[in-house]
């Protein structure tokens, strides 16, 4: 005796056709570690930002103390005239350099923390950063036996400025 399966018909499949409305839209997951708020590329622009602002506090504390000792450099010689105001230049400078470093790494911290408006100050920072960076080689190089050691290491500062910037005052997607 044989006895014949019954199937279901395949035009009475539901789960074969749906209609163009129902189309799903499922946003792609990353595997990173960046948030997704900031992005991948902002998450390096974050991170360059984050790690040249500590190298500046590092560098503005060093040519502060440098303003600040300046007196002791000229012991046992003879001490030029000016001696009190030589130190102001770096003293001020070390510290207008190490407030702004500051800064630059609290914005990058308020951008990645989701702060409301953070993103647009943290990349005018960046482009400020920039174009300092630019005038600082123009200053260096334009002086007579100019150090090409700094005028490199500033070109770097400020590519990596100027992309940091270019990637934050993008929106995100």
């Amino acid at each position: 005796m044989v006895i014949k399966k019954l199937t279901k018909p395949a035009f009475a499949r539901r789960d074969v056709a749906r209609t163009p409305t129902a189309v799903a839209h499922r946003r792609a997951r990353s595997h990173s570690l960046a948030p997704e708020h900031i992005g991948e590329a902002g998450s390096v622009a974050l991170l360059a930002v984050s790690i040249v602002g500590l190298a500046l506090f590092i560098t503005g504390i060093a040519i502060l103390i440098s303003g600040v000792t300046m007196g002791s450099r000229y012991t046992g010689t003879t001490p030029p005239p000016n001696l009190a105001s030589l130190g102001t230049g770096p003293i001020i400078g070390g510290a207008l350099l190490s407030l702004f470093s500051v800064v630059l790494v609290g914005a990058a911290a308020a951008v990645l923390a989701d702060v409301g408006r953070a993103r647009p100050v943290a990349a005018a920072l960046c482009a400020v950063g920039a174009l300092l960076g630019t005038a600082g080689v123009v200053i260096v190089m334009s002086q007579a036996g100019g150090d090409q050691v700094l005028a490199g290491a500033l070109v770097v500062l400020t590519v990596i400025f100027a992309a940091s910037a270019l990637v934050l005052f993008r929106t995100p997607r």
